[in-house]
C-alpha cells in the first residue's frame, strides 16, 4: 500500500559505486543527486533514511559485504517502503545477478513498485521485470556453477601448499615463493629476534631505515610494514585458507622454503596480543578532524599523529621515497579549534536548518587526484562516506550557536563539520615554527545551511569535480 507523501509515494533509492572497468563512472553522490530528481519526477519522494548507497567498490566481489543493499532488502520484505528506485539495474543483474533475483522476487512478494534510471532496463513494465529476472537467474546460475569450480581449486592448491598467484612478491622471497633471497631472509629473521627480545615496531623500523634497508618497492620502513611481516604466516612456511593455517591434519605446510621456525612465528603472534592487550588500556589521542584535514601539495588525506604530548596533523606521503616525500604537518589543537570556530560562525549566521529528509547521504570529500595520476578512479570518484540522515537534528543555528555548540557531545560535533565542510586543505608554513599561521589553511565548504539542491543531468553524465560538488556556505 503506497505511503503518500508531499510529492506522491513516499520510496527507496538504491545506488552503488560503479565496477572499475565500467564505461559509465558516475560517482555515487552524483547518482544520488540524480536519482532523487528522477524520483520526484516521476512521484516518488525519497527522504534521506531511505537513500541506500553502497560506495565501496568491493561490493561487486562475490561474497563481499553490501551493507546499504542488505538494509534495502530488510525494509522492502519489512513492507516499509512500497516503492524502489534502482539506479543502473542492468549492472546489477549482469554483474550480481543474485542479489538482482533477491529483489525482484523480494519486490514481487511483497507488492513492492520498481522503477529504474541510468540504463535501458525498465523495472516499471511488467515485461521488464520478467526479462530482467529471466537475465538474472542465467547470470547467477553461471555464476554459482564457477564460483563452486572456482572454490574447489583454490582449496586444493591451498591443501598442496602451493603459493597464491599474482600480486608483489613477499619481501625475502624470490617471486612466485620459488626460493630464499638470503639478505632479506636474514632481515626477516632479525625482525623477528628483535621483537621477540622486546624492541618495538617502530624501533625496528627505524633502525632498518638508519642502516639504508628498503622494502621490496624500495621505500622506507614502516611499523605497518614490519608488523605485516611479523604477523605473516608464510615466513613459517605455512599456507593460508580462507584466513587460517590449520587443515583437518594439522597446520597446512607450504612447499616453500621456511625463512623462520613455526614456534617462533607462534611465539611472535603470542606477544603481539600481549602488547595489543597493554595498548587497549592506554588512553588513546582523539582527532576530531581525521578524514577532513588534505595535504595541499600531496592530496593526500593527513593522519593524526603524536610526539611525545604535541598531537598533529602529518602528511602519509612522508614515508614516500623521494621527490614524493612531504614532511607537512600542522598542530592537532590549534587547527580543530580554528575549524571548530569556523563551523560555529556559520551556524550563528545561518537563518534556517534544513530538515533532515532534505540532506544527502553520499558526501564526496574532496579535493581529489592530483594532476598526472594515472588512477583516474579515484580521480572521477574520490572518497565518498555516508552521513546520518539527522546530522543536524536538534543543532542550534542563529545567535545562540557559539554556546550551544560546547554543549554538543563530540561525535556529533564531528558529524556536523563533516556536513558543514568537504574538506581542510593544509599549505605550505610561511611563519616561523612556534606561531599558527591560519594563513596555510583552506576550509572547502560542503553543503550550505540556507540553500540546498538536489540537482539533475543525465546520470551517465562526466562527474564533477570536487569543488562542483558542493555548495558554498553562505
Amino acid at each position: 500500500m503506497a505511503v503518500l507523501g508531499e510529492a506522491g509515494v513516499v520510496g527507496a533509492l538504491y545506488c552503488c559505486v560503479p565496477r572499475r572497468g565500467d564505461e559509465d563512472q558516475t560517482p555515487v553522490d552524483v547518482q544520488e543527486r540524480q536519482g532523487r530528481t528522477h524520483a520526484a519526477a516521476i512521484g516518488v519522494t525519497v527522504p534521506a533514511h531511505l537513500v541506500f548507497a553502497d560506495q565501496r567498490r568491493s561490493v561487486w566481489n562475490s561474497g563481499s559485504a553490501r551493507p546499504a543493499w542488505t538494509r534495502l532488502l530488510t525494509a522492502v520484505r519489512s513492507g516499509r517502503v512500497p516503492a524502489v528506485v534502482v539506479v543502473k539495474p542492468a549492472m546489477l543483474v549482469r554483474h550480481r545477478a543474485a542479489d538482482a533475483v533477491e529483489l525482484l522476487i523480494a519486490a514481487q512478494e511483497h507488492g513492492v513498485d520498481l522503477y529504474s534510471m541510468g540504463d535501458s532496463l525498465d523495472l516499471a513494465d511488467p515485461r521488464g521485470r520478467e526479462d530482467a529476472l529471466s537475465q538474472a537467474r542465467q547470470h547467477a546460475g553461471k555464476a554459482a556453477s564457477l564460483s563452486k569450480t572456482v572454490q574447489k581449486l583454490r582449496r586444493q592448491t591451498a591443501d598442496d601448499g602451493l603459493p597464491h598467484g599474482g600480486g608483489r612478491r613477499a619481501y625475502g622471497y624470490a617471486p612466485g615463493m620459488r626460493s630464499l633471497i638470503p639478505e632479506e631472509a636474514e632481515t626477516v629473521r632479525e625482525m623477528y629476534a628483535r621483537y621477540l627480545a622486546g624492541d618495538s615496531l617502530r624501533a625496528i623500523a627505524g633502525d632498518l631505515n638508519a642502516r639504508g634497508i628498503p622494502t621490496v618497492t624500495g621505500a622506507k620502513w614502516t611499523t605497518g610494514g614490519v608488523s605485516r611481516i611479523l604477523v605473516a604466516p608464510r615466513y613459517a612456511g605455512l599456507r593460508v585458507f580462507q584466513g587460517g593455517v590449520e587443515s583437518i591434519d594439522g597446520l597446512r605446510q607450504a612447499v616453500w622454503e621456511p625463512c623462520i621456525g613455526v614456534e617462533d612465528w607462534q611465539r611472535a603472534q603470542t606477544e603481539r596480543a600481549a602488547r595489543a592487550a597493554v595498548a587497549d588500556r592506554r588512553p588513546r589521542a582523539d582527532y576530531l578532524l581525521t578524514g577532513l584535514v588534505v595535504c595541499e601539495r600531496c592530496r593526500d588525506h593527513m593522519v593524526g599523529s603524536i610526539v611525545g604530548d604535541y598531537r598533529m596533523y602529518a602528511c602519509p606521503s612522508k614515508n614516500k621515497p623521494q621527490p614524493d616525500r612531504c614532511n607537512r604537518h600542522i598542530g592537532a589543537k590549534s587547527l580543530e579549534d580554528y575549524v571548530q570556530q569556523a563551523a560555529v560562525e556559520a551556524l550563528q549566521n545561518s537563518s534556517s536548518t534544513l530538515a533532515p529528509s532534505d540532506l544527502p547521504v553520499t558526501v564526496r570529500r574532496g579535493p581529489v587526484g592530483a594532476p598526472g595520476r594515472t588512477n583516474q578512479f579515484r580521480v572521477g570518484h574520490g572518497r565518498v562516506e555516508t552521513q546520518s540522515a539527522n546530522v543536524l537534528d536538534g543543532v542550534v543555528t542563529g545567535p545562540e550557536a557559539p554556546g550551544a555548540w560546547s554543549r554538543l557531545p563530540e561525535q556529533r560535533r564531528r558529524a556536523v563539520l563533516r556536513f558543514l565542510f568537504a574538506s581542510v586543505e593544509i599549505g605550505d608554513k610561511t611563519t616561523s615554527r612556534s606561531v599558527f599561521d591560519t594563513s596555510r589553511i583552506k576550509i572547502l565548504p560542503g553543503l550550505s545551511l540556507d540553500e540546498h539542491a538536489v540537482g539533475g543531468g543525465p546520470v551517465s553524465g562526466p562527474p564533477p569535480t570536487a569543488q562542483e560538488s558542493v555548495t558554498r556556505v553562505s
